[in-house]
Parts: structure tokens; sequence; C-alpha cells
């Protein structure tokens, strides 16, 4: 199936089941509200689409189970957007277009809606997936060793000159907060599809480009977007001491960083016959 098409039709069905899930199962009508809010507050939905494409290409059944797990990755993403807003983290004042959560509810409500989501969601993929192996692949990709230890990096590295020019630091770091969660949700895939012993190393090599590949993207945004595009504050990277691949590296010669990487992912794809997650890297034309 084209990108196109698949993404027609599953952002409907994750965005239902997201609302109707959150309506039913927290018991506190306006906590849920608070929490509902964040995540139905527009966006890609790649993370969940990155683990059904998987499904789709290893041509396995999407069921409401599959479902069900891919809605806990959205969730622990946004998550993860409600704490990366905060004022002591990016202090953001809008996400997607809409005002962040703690502009919107106050800041102890947008932190306690995070918390919350954060174990819903893995609850969710251990319900959904009933597989000890998935679970354990997300914990490990938010955790220390994943998503929090690299936002962790990025804040250490902000206007930290001893880090500006250290490839090896800015890599580690945007692999981290950006890449782990992507690796995973494409990994969860590849279990949930079980898929075999060549087509899982061809899988995860797509996920490390491809994740890789979206950090610089990230960063091309902020100067190449405006706010009303991008749905967020732009231009802000440089102004506030942000040290990544693109304040080291300048504009064109990250845009060469992530063309190599999607040649790359396209590379990882050769063996499969199914184009949805070749796809995927038509997201990145816009920066180019």
């Amino acid at each position: 199936m084209e990108f196109s098409a698949f993404r027609k039709k599953w952002t409907p069905q994750i965005d239902r089941f997201l609302a109707d899930k959150l309506a039913t199962e927290i018991a506190d009508h306006d906590f849920g509200q608070i929490m509902a809010y964040s995540v139905m507050a527009g966006g890609k939905r790649l993370r969940p689409l990155l683990f059904l494409a998987v499904l789709e290409t290893l041509g396995k059944e999407i069921d409401e189970s599959a479902l069900r797990t891919a809605c806990g990755i959205e969730l622990i993403h946004t998550y993860s957007l409600i704490h990366d807003d905060l004022p002591a983290m990016d202090n953001d004042d809008y996400r997607r277009g809409k005002l962040t959560s703690h502009k919107k509810w106050g800041e102890a409500q947008a932190i306690l809606a995070g918390d919350a989501l954060l174990p819903l969601g893995i609850e969710w993929i251990a319900k959904g997936s009933q597989n000890v192996e998935m679970t354990a692949v997300m914990a490990q990709a938010i955790g220390p060793n994943g998503m929090a230890g690299g936002q962790y990096l990025d804040i250490d590295a902000t206007n930290n000159a001893a880090v500006k020019n250290d490839d090896n630091y800015l890599n580690r770091m945007e692999w981290l907060k950006t890449g782990c969660l992507i690796l995973a949700s494409v990994e969860m895939g590849a279990i949930y599809g079980q898929a075999d012993a060549q087509a899982k190393p061809n899988l995860l090599d797509f996920a490390h480009a491809f994740g890789r590949a979206y950090q610089i993207y990230d960063d091309l945004v902020d100067v190449v977007e405006s706010s009303e595009e991008a749905g967020k504050a732009t231009h802000k990277d440089e102004a506030e001491g942000k040290n990544n691949t693109l304040t080291s590296l300048g504009v064109e010669a990250s845009r060469k960083a992530l063309q190599q990487l999607i040649d790359q992912a396209k590379a990882d794809l050769t063996d499969f016959s199914d184009p949805v997650l070749a796809g995927f890297l038509e997201i990145y034309q816009k920066v180019l």
C-alpha cells in the first residue's frame, strides 16, 4: 500500500481509538479532559503509524489489539511533548498550533497529565501486545538510556561550548532523545509481526536511519519554517544556545547529512515489496 493511502486509512482510526478510550477509561472526567487535550491536539501520528506500517509490510492483520498497542506509543510520545514544553524545559507556549498543556491548564496540571499518560501508554502496550519483550523495548527506549537520558544531555549541552563541535556527544544526544522512540516503534512492530531473521535486521537498520534523520529534520524545521507552519515557536535554537547538528554544521551541511540518511533508509528497504515504509521518508522533502 502507498504511504498516502495507508496514512489516510489508519490516522482516523488512531484518532477515534484515542478519543474513545481516553473518554471511557479515565475515571475522573476533568483529569481525562486535560490528558486528552494534548493527545487530541493533532500531530502526524508518526510513531503509531510506523508500528502499524511494519505490520502492513510483514503482511500481518491489524486488529484492535494492534491498534491499542500503537495508540499506547502515541500516549507516551504525547507525555514527552507535554513535559518538553514546560517552563523548566523548552518553555514553549504553543504545540501543534494550540496552547501547550501548561499554558491551557496550569503547570501542575500539565505535569500530572504527562505523568498519567506515560504509565497509561505502557498499560495499553502491555494489554494490546500481551508481550513482555515489547513492553521492555518501550520501557528501555524512554528511560535513562533512552529518551529521558537524551533530554538530560540536551539540557546539559545548552550554552555548553565544550560540546558545540563534539559530534559523538551531539549524535548520542539526538539519537537518545528522538531516535530511540522511533526505533522502538519499528522494533515492536517487528516483534508483533513476527519478522523473520532476514527481515528484522533490515527493519531495524531502516529505523536507525529514519530515527537519526528525524531530529535533523526537526532542527531544520526550526530555521526554515514559520511558527504558523510548524505549529510551534521557531527560530529558537541558536538564540537559546542549543547545541545540535544544525547549529554545529549549518543548514546546508545538515541537509546533506539528512539526504544521506534518507538514501540509507531507502537502501535498507530494498528487500520489501510493500512501499509504505519508504513513503514515510517523504515528510523530509519540505526541508531539503
